[in-house]
């Protein structure tokens, strides 16, 4: 298997720790491509041009985190990594997180744009979405523990883009509860190996 991904896409950092907490380096080939490139690699193998993307070995192309977690989960049952179907309040978890990251991701990518041509309407409503989730999540702290389950990984590896492109906005005096948790899960070796760039 193929997995293309770039180097600071929190979504595609999401399949990295998930195939390295499910125990499948050996079975899986790293590649790192570029995006938003007319020549980039990736688009011989997924129109779309989105990381992550999953080559399988039956050469099918896989796309969206959740869809290749959720077929790289099966060649380790020993981990689940998704919520069980009853179990609402992991399920209601997994989608907060989910929306927490796209929200991240947009403000992230409105920075990198020209500052004459950022939007600070969306900024001040990416920041005040933010906002609002950490505070959600803070409140939960006490029953976020540290297993490699998806809305986990998802949590941590938006927390860690926070970190390294969003360095502005101080998160941790507020949520120190949630900052232990995310400092604890960080540490893991899946998460060291795939910290997004500075």
């Amino acid at each position: 298997m193929k997995l293309f991904y770039t180097l600071n896409s929190p979504y595609a950092r999401v399949a990295r720790v998930a195939a390295l907490e499910l125990n499948l380096a050996d079975k899986i080939e790293m590649k790192e491509v570029t995006v938003r490139e007319p020549n980039s690699e990736l688009l011989n193998y997924n129109p779309t041009g989105k990381v992550p993307t999953l080559e399988t070995d039956d050469k099918f192309i896989l796309s969206e985190t959740r869809i290749i977690c959720a077929y790289l989960n099966r060649f380790n049952d020993d981990i689940k990594l998704f919520a069980n179907i009853f179990d609402a309040s992991s399920l209601q978890l997994e989608g907060m997180v989910g929306g927490f990251l796209d929200g991240i991701a947009v403000w992230v990518r409105e920075i990198r744009r020209k500052t004459d041509e950022q939007s600070l309407k969306v900024i001040k409503l990416e920041q005040l979405r933010a906002t609002r989730c950490l505070e959600h999540f803070e409140k939960l702290s006490d029953i976020l523990d540290q297993q490699s389950k998806f809305s986990h990984i998802m949590l941590g590896c938006t927390l860690g883009i926070m970190e390294a492109r969003l360095t502005q906005f101080q998160w941790r005096q507020k949520h120190l509860r949630l900052a232990d948790w995310y400092d604890e899960f960080s540490s893991r070796s899946s998460m060291q190996a795939t910290v997004p760039e500075a």
